[in-house]
C-alpha cells in the first residue's frame, strides 16, 4: 500500500485545476502578472498574518501551555 496517496491526490487535483482553468480560457501567467490581483492577494495575506498574530496564536500558545503542564 502506498504512503504517498495524499501527495498523489494533491498533484492530480492541481493538474485537473490547471486543465479546467485552461479550458475556461484563463491564463495563469496573466493572473500572476496582473498588478491588481497581486495587490489583492497581498492585502489578504497581510490580513491573515495580522489575524493569526493577534487572535489565533496567543490562544494557541495558552492552550499549548495548558496541555503541556
Amino acid at each position: 500500500m502506498s504512503t504517498n496517496k495524499g501527495f498523489i491526490q494533491f498533484v492530480i487535483i492541481l493538474l485537473l485545476s490547471v486543465l479546467v482553468l485552461s479550458l475556461l480560457g484563463v491564463s495563469l501567467q496573466g493572473l500572476f502578472n496582473d498588478k491588481t490581483i497581486r495587490e489583492n492577494f497581498l492585502f489578504v495575506w497581510d490580513f491573515l498574518k495580522y489575524a493569526w498574530g493577534t487572535y489565533v496564536w496567543p490562544y494557541l500558545q495558552t492552550l499549548w501551555q495548558l496541555v503541556m503542564s
